[in-house]
């Protein structure tokens, strides 16, 4: 099980960075502070037509199932209110990590150097966030990581840290019968997960989550310096160090 966390770990946090966008991300499903505006149309006559999009309604067979069935159906979607959030986060950062070393031009080792400088405050914030899952929650996150990314972890550690890296892990993970080159597949082994991925595209997984457990879906944590690009605190600490430095030259 630790070696499992470990494998998590790697994978989600060597380039968890540059979070651009955190907060639009997760807007649809944590509610929207602000008003919608209803739209409208004037026609030739020059009345008035408000215009709006209604959700289309889905209908799904009536199943009855035992006592241990809804038990395992609220465990999974217990397990799954807690990586799904990550996984999405994860896939975020990965996009904008990617696309600032692209806007920005970044050669191999500048992008070495600047995953390098947050790796301390990564490991810090989030190991415990992440230790904190279950072995479940865990391997259910790495699932949806390769679903949200379409790259499974492997390849993930390979292009960030490394051929001999991705090999390694790979090496552990079949220690104990895993194997994080594993593709996700929604028609298939995951094809439960792929039916609450709907329902939480849909709005519907938080109404699923109440109707189970009679509260809310708790939101997941991230750490306040991460909640905004994390090269905006680069750059605010290089500046603050060069201020400091003229400041300290000015007073000898």
């Amino acid at each position: 099980m630790k070696v499992y966390r470990t494998i998590m770990i790697r994978v989600a946090l060597v380039f968890a960075c540059a979070l651009a966008g955190f907060s639009a991300a997760f807007a649809q499903n944590s509610g929207s502070q602000g008003q919608n505006i209803l739209k409208y149309e004037i026609d030739s006559r020059g009345d008035t037509i408000y215009v709006d999009e209604i959700r289309p309604a889905r209908i799904h067979p009536k199943k009855y199932l035992s006592k241990r069935e809804w038990r395992a159906r609220a465990r999974r979607v217990h397990n799954f209110s807690k990586a799904y959030p990550y996984a999405l986060f994860i896939a975020h950062t990965i996009r904008e990590t990617d696309s600032l070393f692209a806007a920005r031009g970044y050669n191999a080792h500048q992008q070495d150097k600047y995953l390098n400088s947050i790796k301390d405050d990564l490991l810090n914030d989030f190991e415990p966030l992440f230790k904190g899952l279950t072995l479940s929650q865990g391997l259910m996150m790495i699932r949806l990581i390769d679903r949200e990314v379409g790259m499974p972890p492997y390849d993930i550690i390979k292009k960030y840290l490394g051929r001999v890296n991705a090999a390694f892990w790979q090496g552990v993970a079949k220690l104990f019968k895993g194997n994080i080159k594993q593709r996700y597949e929604p028609e298939g082994e995951d094809a439960d997960l792929e039916q609450l991925v709907k329902a939480w595209n849909y709005g519907e997984f938080d109404e699923l989550y109440e109707f189970l457990f009679g509260k809310k879906r708790p939101d997941i944590y991230i750490p306040e310096k991460f909640r905004e690009p994390y090269y905006k605190s680069l750059e605010a600490n290089k500046a603050r160090g060069r201020a400091a430095r003229k400041a300290k030259e000015k007073n000898k």
